[in-house]
This record gives structure tokens, C-alpha cells and sequence, in this order.
């Protein structure tokens, strides 16, 4: 035992995990294309070591199972803690280090003075960077592919958009509000689908709708019988591999080399124009509180009027095309306060989940 290195201060067994496998909609720079390409698919990614760092190449044997042209794949989560299966934060990435990161009212920035970063309270709206583009929200969804389980690493997808972090994040919330907060061991289906969102562009006084590719989450059932089955069978064998292992206690950590990482979100992420400055050509990444000065969004209840006027972040999620606003998401229903059609669901879920675990002789709640 090594106090910080295998356990932490409280003496629990931290394990650590490393990202072998990149999942993207997008790529970053190369050859002849100098700016992001967005994508309408999944492309596989493996780790590569060139002469000066480690990069990302196309990984042929994913390629060729998932396709050419993969919109959908089922994946199993890592972890009941959502913080580790989708960790989030505002994030300025350059090239060599993330600059600065926060949870949108307090930050951490790293200065001439303080490399290792020292504490920030501009964050969020107001915030110049996250105006000028420099800052966005920032996320990695780590999992396993279901049809290529693998133990000591994960695989990720990066995203910078606001609808991708909202749909996953509350896919999230709603399978742990049917399951009682488990994740882990949990198989589900990451898409990519077209959606569409509509803006005011105020220089020609009219309505435009704009389409993007956005990321979202779903656990499916040809009925309520199969929804459960897909819920709870790895789940299951996930808790029941714990206890006999004795595996309760751990910490777990997806590691990933800063360094590594840096060059390769801030080319797919945060580009630069030919000047320097961050490139502000919309996505889908656009947060609905933000307005450029040739649109605004619309009064519709949805959608919130913009605190200031500025230019918006690119993302590698969706096409360039300008948007402004897009409808929020509608909360997920805590216990007690949903519709009764939502705990009727629950309620018929939690019964058929309590039925296998006696079957099993597995209480519902180990983990």
C-alpha cells in the first residue's frame, strides 16, 4: 500500500484507468484541411507514438466491425458516479496545457505566477474567454464497448455542446431515477442524430432554422419486460461480481496525460483563424443564453433571452452553420414529483427488478 499512489488518504484502493480507444464526430486538422471536420458518424480512434507525442490514428479493426458509416453503438458504463462516467467543466485548452477550468462560477487558472493554476472567480456568463470562444463547455462520456469489453482501460468521446452535455447528462440522471442510482455494469446506446433548432437572424428580421449532428444516450425495450432486462442483466452480474470479489471501497480514475491530451482537444475543439484568435464560426456548441450581433433568439417560452451580446464558441459537434438558440432540456423527474405515468414505469420497474434480485438471492441495493 502507497498512501497517493494505489490508495488515497482515507486508505481506499484507487484504481486507475487509461484511455486506449478515442470515439469521435468529428476530426481535427490534417493534410490539406486546415480547419475541423464535422461528421454525421462515429470514427474509431487508436492511440499512436509519433517522434514527439502521442497522437490518434484510425483504429481498422473497430472500422471494419462498426462500419463506415456507424451512427449507433451500444456501450457499457464504468461507474454509478456520474462524475466519473461524464466528467464536466468550462475548459480553455491550448495547444500545450488546459489553461483554465471551472464549474461556472469559480475557476482555477493557470498564470506566469501560479503554473499549477490559482483560484479564479470570473466564470461562466461574464466570463471574456468563454465570450471570445477561448472557454467552452467541456465533457468526456468514458465507457467500454460492449462488443469489444476490455479490463484496465476505457474508451471516451469528447464533446463541447451544449445539447450533447444536456441529452447525456440527463440520460444519465433518468436511468439512475429507474435503477436506484446504479451505473455501473448498465449497457446503452450512444447516437449521433440530426436535430434541428431555429434562430432569429435580426439582418434579414426573419426566423432561419439551422441543423446539427448532436450525441444522446437511450436504453431501449421492444417492452417494458425487455427495457428492464436491458437494464439490470450486467448490472446484476456487475454487483454480483463486486461482492465476491470484495471490490467495495474502490476509488476509480481515467487517467489521461494532460499533455496528450491538450494538442489534440484544442486542434478538434478550439481552433484558431489565420490571425490567431479563436475561430467563432457557430456550431452546435452555442449556449442558448448567446447571441452574435447578426442574430438573437426568439421570445418562445423555451428559450432564454441573452445576457450580452458576443461572439459564440465553435465546437467539433455539428455543422458551422449560425444558431443562437436551442430549446433547454426539460428536467428529469426526482422521486415523488414526475407524472403518474413516469412512477407507474418506475414502480412496475423496481417490482420486476426486486423479482430478479430475489431470484438471484442478490439484494437490489449491493453494489
Amino acid at each position: 500500500m502507497i498512501i497517493g499512489v494505489t490508495h488515497d488518504q482515507d486508505g481506499r484502493v484507487v484504481q486507475r484507468l487509461s484511455v486506449c480507444t478515442k470515439v469521435s464526430i468529428g476530426l481535427p486538422p490534417n493534410g490539406d484541411c486546415n480547419h475541423p471536420t464535422k461528421l454525421d458518424h462515429f470514427v474509431f480512434l487508436r492511440k499512436k507514438k509519433s517522434a514527439n507525442r502521442v497522437g490518434w490514428e484510425v483504429d481498422p479493426e473497430l472500422t471494419e466491425h462498426y462500419g463506415e458509416e456507424c451512427h449507433d453503438l451500444h456501450i457499457m458504463l464504468i461507474d454509478d458516479d456520474i462524475e466519473n462516467v461524464f466528467p464536466s467543466s468550462y475548459a480553455w485548452w491550448t495547444a500545450t496545457e488546459r489553461k483554465c477550468w471551472g464549474d461556472g462560477t469559480t475557476a482555477t487558472r493557470r498564470t506566469a505566477e501560479k503554473l499549477g493554476g490559482e483560484p479564479w472567480t470570473t466564470c461562466g456568463n461574464g466570463c471574456p474567454e468563454l465570450l471570445s470562444g477561448k472557454c467552452k463547455p467541456s465533457r468526456d462520456l468514458r465507457f467500454v464497448l460492449a462488443d469489444f469489453p476490455r479490463l484496465g482501460s476505457v474508451c471516451r468521446i469528447h464533446t463541447c455542446s451544449y445539447r450533447s452535455i444536456r441529452q447525456i447528462h440527463s440520460a444519465l440522471q433518468e436511468i439512475q431515477t429507474f435503477t436506484g442510482g446504479r451505473l455501473a455494469g448498465i449497457t446503452a446506446k450512444l447516437t449521433v442524430r440530426q436535430e434541428e433548432d431555429t434562430y432569429f437572424d435580426r439582418k434579414e428580421k426573419r426566423k432561419k432554422t439551422t441543423f446539427f449532428w448532436a450525441l444522446s444516450l437511450e436504453v431501449e425495450g421492444e417492452d417494458m419486460r425487455k427495457l428492464i432486462a436491458n437494464l439490470t442483466g450486467n448490472a446484476l452480474l456487475f454487483a454480483e461480481s463486486r461482492r465476491l470479489l470484495g471490490s467495495g471501497g474502490k476509488v476509480l480514475e481515467v487517467v489521461e496525460d494532460e499533455q496528450e491530451q491538450a494538442p489534440e482537444v484544442a486542434a478538434e475543439f478550439y481552433p484558431s483563424s489565420p490571425n490567431g484568435s479563436p475561430e467563432t464560426d457557430s456550431t452546435e456548441a452555442t449556449s442558448p443564453t448567446e447571441a452574435t450581433a447578426g442574430s438573437a433568439p426568439s421570445n418562445s417560452p423555451a428559450e432564454t433571452p441573452p445576457p450580452w451580446n458576443g461572439s459564440r464558441a465553435s465546437g467539433g459537434n455539428g455543422p458551422a452553420k449560425p444558431r443562437t438558440s436551442e430549446p433547454s432540456s426539460s428536467p428529469v423527474p426526482n422521486n415523488g414529483n414526475g407524472s403518474s405515468v413516469f412512477n407507474q414505469l418506475r414502480n412496475e420497474f423496481l417490482t420486476a427488478a426486486r423479482r430478479v434480485a430475489t431470484t438471484k438471492k442478490q439484494a437490489i441495493g449491493d453494489r
